[in-house]
C-alpha cells in the first residue's frame, strides 16, 4: 500500500516538474526521489527515463548570486538513467539517443573554483562556480556503474565506458574506454 501511494505522489511531482522544463519529450518520467533544479535550462527528448534518486541540476543562480552562465542541458530520445546519477550542467552538456547510465555515474562541466592559490582559504562550497568546458556524449553510449565524466570531455558514439571510469579527455566513437584516468583499451569494428 506505501509503495502504491509513494509512486502516485511521485507521478503527480513529477507531472508538476515536468511542465517546468523548457522541452520535454513524450512518455519521459524520473523516478521516486528526484531531484531536479532550474529545469527552465533543460530540454528532454522522448523516451527518457530515470530510476529512483536521480539529481538533475542546472546552475544559473549559485548560493543566491548569479553564475553569469546560461546553462542548457539537452537529453536526446531514449536515454535511460539508472539509479543515484548525478548531472550537475553550468555551461553546456548534451547527452545523445540512446544512452545508457549505469546506476552512481557522474557527470559535470563545473567546478567550485578555478584550483588557485587565492582560493585555498575559502571552503569549496563558497567558491564561485567555473565552467572547465562542454560535456558532449554522443549516440548509443554505455556509461558503467560509478563513472564520472568530468568537464570539456567528448564522447563519441557507440562509447562503452567501463565502470570505475573517470574520463579527463575526449573518447573517439566506437571505442572502450576504462580506468583511471580512461584510456582507450579496445576498438570495437
Amino acid at each position: 500500500m506505501f509503495t502504491k501511494i509513494r509512486n502516485i505522489i511521485n507521478r503527480i511531482e513529477w507531472n508538476c516538474c515536468a511542465r517546468k522544463f523548457c522541452s520535454i519529450g513524450e512518455h519521459s518520467f524520473m523516478g521516486v526521489g528526484f531531484s531536479v533544479k532550474h529545469p527552465e535550462n533543460i530540454s528532454v527528448g522522448d523516451y527518457f527515463t530515470c530510476g529512483k534518486d536521480v539529481r538533475i541540476q542546472t546552475w544559473p543562480i549559485y548560493r543566491g548570486e548569479d553564475t553569469g552562465y546560461t546553462p542548457k542541458l539537452i537529453i536526446g530520445n531514449k536515454v535511460s538513467v539508472t539509479e543515484r546519477c548525478f548531472i550537475s550542467c553550468l555551461n553546456h552538456i548534451e547527452i545523445g539517443d540512446g544512452t545508457l547510465l549505469g546506476s552512481d555515474v557522474f557527470i559535470s562541466d563545473n567546478s567550485h573554483g578555478r584550483n588557485s592559490a587565492d582560493e585555498l582559504e575559502i571552503p569549496p562550497g563558497d567558491r564561485k562556480l567555473y565552467s572547465k568546458g562542454s560535456v558532449i556524449i554522443g549516440k548509443n553510449v554505455w556509461i558503467g556503474k560509478n563513472a564520472c565524466i568530468m568537464p570539456a570531455v567528448k564522447i563519441g558514439d557507440g562509447v562503452i565506458i567501463g565502470a570505475n571510469s573517470v574520463v579527463t579527455h575526449d573518447i573517439p566513437s566506437n571505442c572502450i574506454a576504462a580506468g583511471i584516468p580512461a584510456k582507450i583499451i579496445r576498438k570495437i569494428r
